[in-house]
């Protein structure tokens, strides 16, 4: 077993907790794996503080030199006309409220830009203007390795706190997925295969996964099956091919052929309205088909309240153990948590198996 290096890395929580707490104090840059979702870290942090709070994005990779220092005005002072720099409104230096500043894709900007905001990482100001009392400012990057042209130099690393973030594995992104209504066809399918989720780091062979210099198109992040999951809701609208073909497109075409074969067994599957209906009667999938039961599990979490909890328990029952573990476990790192321990009939479950828990 190798040794843990405490302090490596941090998990996205752990990062936003940084900003929220020491950010007023200590300017952060956050390098990581692309697509882990490291952007979301300011739409976190405004879920959590609300509306105290102006939380401004700043995608840095576009600004110019002119975007960060400001354009130039003349003004008559003590009888000498001066240039003086209006800031761009983009930053949000004019905010009544403390502002959380993310400067994305800091890596990939241009070299000017970047020590355009140096004083903003480390003094909150702005040419003269600063930022106002109690805001936080913060960046993301890629890790070099990736070969996407991020770089921050060392004298501008100096000035922060240069932090790994880790890519989320499937324990972390489906609770997330859960509560962000990801689709359960994709959710089952992540909790079947984990290790679409896993990093180059974890090894070669992993046909879902970027490895940097070798991997070309899309591949499996979970920013992909966010958007392969907004494809999987429009499947009535449109032909398999297109959904095929959209979903390769996010997740390159191993992870696509296994979600579209999840698809084709989430459409053999009984309704839910006939499952709810008539919970000891329906169809229920196979033992060994762990992929209809995976659907049927995830899409129950989906679509439970506490009017159909009691029958869909009933029908859980029916399947094999492990599914109903997997279904008890997973609802309660769901939205649909209250939904569940408030239920008698899963309390029942609970109580009985509780070995599972």
């Amino acid at each position: 077993m190798s040794e843990v290096s405490l302090g490596a890395v941090v998990s996205l929580a752990e990062a936003t907790d940084m900003v929220e707490h020491v950010g007023g104090k200590v300017s952060f840059i956050f390098k990581g794996e692309m697509g882990i979702g490291k952007s979301a870290i300011l739409s976190t942090l405004a879920d959590r503080l609300g509306d105290a709070y102006r939380y401004v994005y700043a995608e840095t990779q576009t600004f110019d030199v002119g975007d960060v220092s400001g354009v130039p005005f003349t003004e008559l002072i003590n009888g000498v006309k001066v240039t003086r720099f209006a800031p761009n409104i983009l930053t949000g230096v004019h905010s009544d409220k403390p502002i959380f500043f993310m400067a994305d894709e800091i890596g990939k900007a241009m070299r000017p830009v970047q020590n355009s905001m140096l004083r903003l990482f480390q003094s909150h100001k702005i040419g003269e203007n600063s930022l106002p009392k109690g805001s936080r400012v913060f960046g993301t990057t890629n890790l070099a390795v990736e070969g996407l042209s991020d770089h921050v130099q060392q004298h501008a690393q100096n000035r922060v706190s240069m932090v790994e973030v880790s890519k989320p594995r499937a324990s972390e992104w489906l609770p997330w997925g859960m509560t962000n209504g990801i689709n359960p066809i994709v959710l089952a399918w992540v909790k079947k295969f984990p290790h679409c989720l896993a990093s180059y780091k974890d090894g070669e062979g992993n046909p879902y996964i970027s490895y940097p210099s070798k991997t070309e198109g899309a591949f499996v992040s979970p920013r992909s099956l966010e958007n392969a999951s907004h494809i999987m809701w429009s499947r009535g609208k449109l032909s398999d091919n297109a959904v095929a073909a959209g979903i390769r497109g996010c997740v390159g075409g191993a992870a696509a052929a296994d979600l579209m074969t999840f698809a084709q067994t989430f459409d053999r599957l009984p309704s839910w309205e006939a499952t709810i209906a008539d919970p000891t009667g329906c169809m229920v999938p196979s033992a060994q088909d762990f992929a209809a039961n995976y659907v049927t599990v995830f899409s129950g979490i989906s679509l439970v309240d506490k009017t159909t909890m009691t029958p869909f328990m009933t029908y859980l029952r029916r399947l094999p153990k492990e599914y109903q573990g997997v279904f008890a476990l997973s609802i309660q790192a769901s939205p649909k948590r209250d939904v569940a321990i408030r239920n008698r009939t899963f309390i029942t479950w609970a109580t009985d198996n509780e070995w599972m828990m």
